[in-house]
């Protein structure tokens, strides 16, 4: 069984931990810039029957005036993905250390609404907020919203642990 982690430039570098026990079957997909409806037309291209899927996307989506477009992009990601793979696993939308506490709020309120979406559509739904809490800048860069080497390790290893799960 494959496996693809697919998402936004947050997960740039993570193949290093993640492809480096088995290059043949775990691969990521990184979409720098991407907005949840970019990713829908983009997945999962050559990547086998019923691969795992991990998706990785948000962070570039504004919220405010948005929620049922961005609440309806996810509901066809995940329509799409449903038809490809019976595995799936929605990673939340990591805090960024320099934005508002409106957009933090935001944030929260997001991944609240798709861990019980996910839920509900028997998604897996992969928590790391704790992990990126607003006090570990030390694992962003200087913009406040790209990882550092050590906040891709701490990624890479959460994602890692979905790999090992649905290869092992």
């Amino acid at each position: 069984m494959s496996v693809v982690v697919v998402g936004d430039s947050i997960i740039k570098r993570v193949d290093r931990v993640i492809c480096r026990a088995d290059r043949l079957n775990r691969t990521v997909c990184c979409l720098p810039g991407a907005r949840v409806r970019h990713v829908v037309d983009r997945l999962l291209g050559g990547a086998g029957d019923d691969p795992a899927v991990m998706v990785h996307i948000g962070t570039n989506d504004k919220v405010r005036g948005r929620w049922k477009d961005l609440k309806n992009d996810f509901r066809e990601l995940g329509s799409k993905l449903k038809k490809r793979s019976s595995k799936v696993v929605f990673s939340e939308i990591l805090p960024l250390p320099r934005a508002t506490v409106e957009r933090q709020r935001e944030i929260r309120e997001v991944n609240a609404w798709l861990k019980a979406w996910c839920r509900k559509e028997g998604f897996g739904f992969l928590e790391h907020w704790a992990h990126f809490a607003l006090g570990r800048k030390e694992l962003y860069k200087k913009d406040g919203l790209h990882l550092t080497h050590r906040g891709t390790y701490v990624l890479s290893e959460k994602f890692k642990g979905f790999a090992k799960k649905y290869l092992n």
